[in-house]
Order: C-alpha cells, then structure tokens, then sequence
C-alpha cells in the first residue's frame, strides 16, 4: 500500500508539472468554455447568458471560473490549475468517508489518479471537474445520512444539503441528473426514508428546473439538434471504460462465474461481427504498415469486439453487485449511482467521449473499494492507470 501511495503522489507531481508548463493558450473544447466566462462577463448571471451558451454543458465552470479569475486573471495555465485544485478536494471528500471504512483511506482516496481519464479532465480547463465536485459532496452526504439512519438520528438536514448539492451538479453537466432517482430507490428498501428523499428529490429539482425551463430542454439552444437520439453503443462503451478502471483500481476480477464471461464474450463478438456496430484502430498508424488494407475492418472489428464485451461483462457484473448489496443501503447507493453514470452517454448520440464516463469518478472509487486487494497487482495496476493518464494529457499538450 505505501509503494501504491508513493506512486499516486509521484503521479500527482507529474500533473502538476505537465500543467504548468502547458501552452499559455486554450486548447481544443478549453475555447468553448472559455468563451462561458466572456459570455458571462457581457450579459451577467441572465437568461440571456444561459441562452447564449455554445457547447452542451451548463454555466457552472463559468460561475466557477470567474470567482477565482482575482488568481488566474483567466490566464489558460491558471485556469487549468482551477480543475487541479478541484481535483484535490474531491479527492478529499472521498478520503473523508473512506476514513470511515478502513486504514488505507489516503491512498484509496488519492487512487482518482489511476483512473486515466481523470488526468484530462483536471488537468485542462474543461467542464467537468467542478460538477464533479458538488456531486462527490452530495454522494458523501447522503452516504452521512445513511449512517445517520442507522443510529436513529435525523437524517433530513443531510438529504437536503445533498439535494442541494445534486441540483448545483446538474447545473454544470447535466447528465447527473439521472442521480436523483437513486435515494428514490433506496427509499423503496427502507421507508424510514420516504420524507427525507422527498426533500432531497425537491431541493435538487427546485435549483435544475429553472434552468431547463429557460433553455426549453435539457440543453442550451444552440446544442437542441446536436444532440439528440439514443445510442447502444455508446452506453456499452461508456461500460467499457468503466470496467477496465475497475480493474486499473485494483479491484478483484471474478465478479462473474467464468461460464456466463465467456458466453457473454462469444455473444457480443456474434452481434458485433454480424452487424458491424462498433469498430476500434488502437496504434492505427503503426498496424497500417503491415496489415494489408483489406484486413483492416476485420481488426477494427476484432478490437471493436473486445471493447464492447469489456462494457457487457461489466454491465452485468455491475448488475449483479447491485442486486447482492441490496440489503446494505450505502452500498446500493453507490453502486446504482456508478450505473446510471455510467449508462448516461446512451442519451448522446451524436458522439461519444471518455470524459462523458469520467464524470463516474467518486462512484468508480467507492465501487471498487470493498474488492480492492493491495499486493503486487494493484502496484502494477497503479502504474498502468497513471501512465496512461500522464500519456493522455501529455498528447493534449503540444511540446
């Protein structure tokens, strides 16, 4: 564990290093939200601002942005540095629950860094990190709640703050809110909950609602056809990436019994070959120089497969921890959360992107930890996990 927690700060000084000496200039979706904070600055906290939005998400990493603008004078390095710090305090509320479960909380909180994902979306200017934030919040305070109920105290002050906090989540990335039928499930377990997660449920829908009442929709004007339909293949690729940061955290991996995998496996390579769903070119630039062209939708297709049967076998393993943790409120909670989550990219259809699933993060974290074993294989994990965030963020960087 301490050779894990060794790496995770090494790994952290990295991030750190690569953002500070990133280019002084936006890059790549970091224009899209950087134009939110100049379209704040010109028509302040209106209709007219949330109407004028040019990119999906909503105004939070605006809001955000612009009350630490006295420190970064919305300089890009500075501005980057915003999602950094957030990152540590997500990291931070994590660390404060899991200090309630074990005596490897620093290193099981600190392990955000080995889901590769989470690199670029704290370490550019973009629009999840402080989403992410108030929803890790609402997470831990419902999770306080639960505690709360079992000793036989009031639990309505932490629904509320929590609601609260979904509602300001929503607010930056709108597919969280799919996390307000969570508590509503939980309720159905254990009815001491009904008012609470009516107050919840109604504190959340009292802050999201207006929003979508002036955009008319769940996303602002300019994005109405952008991004509507459904997509299969996107929520099983979102399942995808889910279940290999599972895996990077360490997690043990017979979730399912060997049979029902490889029937799983088998069934997915079936419909994808016959149907030609997803296709995946990893290191296609170096494979075009020795695979003869005609060969090449055969191995996209072949590597498409094993990506989608990663999304299916997790997808299922997820459904099956969910039901066994039924009886254990905080364990349904964060496992029901991890799947509505993660199945959220199904509602995009006009593309896919893996930030879309790193918005899971605290409940990837708080997922894996009851099946995280520290021995050589989660080192090895770490590394991996780390190395390939460091590489992801670095490709983001001309240098």
């Amino acid at each position: 564990m301490r050779v894990t927690g060794g790496i995770l700060l090494v790994a952290f000084l990295a991030m750190v290093t690569l953002v500070a000496t990133s280019p002084n200039r936006f890059l790549y979706d970091e224009t899209y939200f950087a134009n939110y904070v100049s379209l704040l600055h010109q028509h302040g906290f209106t209709p007219s601002f949330l109407n004028s939005l040019n990119a999906a998400p909503g105004p939070l990493s605006a809001v955000v942005q612009v009350i630490f603008e006295p420190l970064t004078q919305l300089r890009p390095v500075a501005m980057r540095f915003v999602n950094v710090v957030s990152l540590i305090a997500l990291a931070l509320v994590l660390v404060m629950w899991l200090k309630r479960e074990g005596n490897e909380y620093w290193v099981a909180g600190c392990s955000v860094l080995v889901v590769p994902m989470t690199w670029v979306v704290a370490g550019m200017a973009l629009s999840e990190m402080s989403a992410m934030v108030f929803v890790t919040l609402s997470l831990y305070l419902q999770l306080r709640g639960l505690d709360a109920l079992d000793q036989g105290r009031s639990v309505v002050a932490w629904f509320l703050v929590a609601g609260v906090c979904l509602g300001i989540a929503v607010w930056g990335r709108q597919p969280y809110l799919v996390l307000g039928g969570i508590p509503v499930l939980v309720a159905l377990m254990e009815g001491r909950l009904r008012v609470p997660v009516a107050i919840f449920v109604g504190a959340a829908s009292a802050l999201a609602i207006p929003l979508f009442v002036i955009w008319r929709g769940l996303l602002p004007p300019s994005q109405h056809l952008a991004q509507e339909g459904f997509s299969v293949v996107h929520g099983l690729t979102s399942f995808g990436y889910a279940g290999i940061c599972f895996i990077l955290l360490g997690a043990r991996s017979r979730w399912l019994p060997v049979k029902v995998v490889l029937g799983l496996v088998v069934l997915t390579f079936t419909v994808n070959a016959s149907f030609g769903a997803f296709a995946l070119y990893p290191v296609r630039s170096m494979v075009n120089r020795y695979l003869a062209p005609s060969a090449m939708p055969l191995y996209g297709n072949l590597f498409g497969s094993l990506f989608l049967s990663c999304g299916v076998v997790f997808l299922s393993a997820l459904l099956r921890m969910i039901w066994e943790s039924r009886r254990d409120l905080r364990r349904l909670t964060v496992n029901a959360g991890l799947l509505s989550v993660a199945a959220s990219p199904m509602f995009v259809a006009h593309q896919y992107s893996s930030r879309y699933t790193a918005m899971a993060l605290p409940y990837l974290i708080l997922a894996a930890q009851p099946w995280r074993q520290w021995r050589l294989e989660s080192v090895t994990m770490a590394v991996l996990g780390c190395g390939v965030g460091f590489l992801s963020l670095y490709g983001y960087f001309p240098h």
